[in-house]
């Protein structure tokens, strides 16, 4: 999977965290974060994942809504989700499961707005 992030003016208050749900009881596993520098304008990073249940949360940590793009896209071109302009004040967590079935994707918004 291709995580991709073009960040607004204040990359500073902008990470994320890739997790996988381990089971029902919602134990997760850290498996990829990063946290954006004042100066960056982008960031790209590529993970191999298997089958199962993950978890993808962009923070905007002022709380001011980010106003940057990102987008989470499988090796072979499709799309889980792209958002620009539009993630909550705090953050949005993005739910999906591999192999990709667009029924079972679930974005909510993180904090409350």
């Amino acid at each position: 999977m291709m995580i991709q992030i073009q960040y607004d003016s204040y990359p500073g208050e902008t990470s994320y965290e890739l997790e996988k749900i381990a089971s029902e009881d919602g134990q997760e596993t850290k498996l990829a974060s990063h946290s954006g520098s004042y100066g960056d304008n982008d960031h790209e990073e590529s993970i191999c994942l298997g089958d199962g249940l993950y978890s993808f949360s962009i923070y905007d940590s002022f709380g001011d809504g980010f106003n940057g793009e990102y987008s989470l896209t499988l090796v072979p071109g499709e799309t889980i989700t792209m958002q620009d302009n539009s993630v909550s004040l705090y953050g949005e967590q993005v739910l999906f499961r591999l192999p990709f079935d667009r029924a079972t994707l679930d974005v909510r918004p993180i904090g409350s707005d």
